[in-house]
């Protein structure tokens, strides 16, 4: 089966308990937190999928790292895909969580990226002027890129708005290349 599905059909799980239980917030910022972590380095994943250890080992290790540490309908879940073997789903379950948990709060996740990095000043100002553009409210992730020359990126949601001069000068070139000289 196509992992999106595996993970869209237990977020939606999680997602309709915790949003029952009012506890999707809490649910989403601990989520959030531990795919961070598993993006970075995979190790518990591994281990949690790995076929030759005894699911009571692995549901021993669940135990001792996220009991008390992580929201418990979150902890169950990480239970729940132990005894599933499906534990190398988790960044996927999470990811699809989060997609929901955005949608039901009119929340429009957004990348923003900039040449040099930018004050919390300026990305408040910033974030201020997309709130008002889209009507949503944004969740932004700002990244440097200095191929960008200056500007900024903002990629909202599906839509991509380019004030770069990257992107500037690669207009201009465009347009020079089509212009007739006699």
């Amino acid at each position: 089966m196509d992992a999106q599905i595996i993970a869209r059909r237990y977020a939606r799980g999680l997602f309709g308990l915790t949003e029952e239980r009012k506890s999707s917030d809490s649910v989403q910022v601990d989520f959030e937190d531990l795919a961070n972590i598993l993006k970075a380095d995979d190790s518990l994943i591994q281990f949690l999928a790995a076929p030759q250890l005894l699911d009571s080992d692995k549901h021993a290790v669940v135990d001792k790292v996220f009991q008390g540490k992580v929201h418990e309908n979150l902890y169950s879940l990480i239970h729940l895909l132990v005894a599933k073997h499906r534990t190398d789903f988790i960044v996927e379950i999470a990811d699809e969580y989060e997609i929901l948990y955005n949608a039901s709060r009119d929340i429009v996740g957004t990348r923003l990226i900039t040449a040099i990095p930018l004050t919390d000043d300026e990305i408040n100002a910033i974030r201020t002027k997309l709130n008002k553009l889209t009507g949503r409210k944004i969740d932004l992730e700002t990244e440097v890129d200095p191929k960008i020359i200056a500007g900024v990126i903002a990629i909202v949601g599906d839509k991509i708005i380019d004030r770069s001069i990257r992107h500037e000068l690669e207009v201009l070139r465009e347009q020079l290349l089509e212009l007739k000289v006699n």
